[in-house]
């Protein structure tokens, strides 16, 4: 597979700091894996998320289910892709990385077109996330 991420999460807060913007909430969640700390932007006017709620993500630099490099590009040819087996799709950068010298913890950074996320965790799980990356973020309600 062609995932640098996947696990499941569960979000564990909403809007902590109050609701900045109409049809987005910044939702803190946690991995049930890796014990990765997520807080992420969601357009919850078209992906209602709720405290509680149990989704996987997986981040991917491709959406081709044959391996084969991608264009960057989502072309709704009739194509499958791995978006087909997910309900949320954002693609974005990944624009800031952060680990304390000697820590095994890391920070990493993306953004989708202004809506940001933060992954916090053990760096084997997040190396490689690496900076200028570009992704697609894929969710599910489990």
């Amino acid at each position: 597979m062609v995932f640098l991420l996947e696990d499941l999460f569960d979000v564990k807060d909403i809007d902590q700091d109050g609701k900045k913007f109409d049809n987005v909430s910044r939702i803190q969640a946690l991995s049930q894996t890796y014990g990765l700390e997520l807080t992420i932007d969601i357009n919850t006017e078209i992906y209602p998320m709720k405290i509680f709620d149990r989704f996987s993500m997986a981040l991917s630099t491709n959406l081709r289910k044959d391996g084969e490099p991608d264009e960057g590009v989502y072309d709704q040819s009739g194509v499958e892709t791995f978006a087909d087996d997910f309900e949320y799709v954002m693609h974005g950068k990944v624009f800031k990385q952060y680990r304390k010298p000697g820590e095994t913890e890391m920070s990493v950074f993306v953004s989708f077109g202004g809506l940001l996320m933060h992954l916090r965790g053990d760096e084997q799980q997040l190396n490689k996330l690496e900076l200028d990356t570009k992704v697609y973020l894929l969710m599910r309600k489990n």
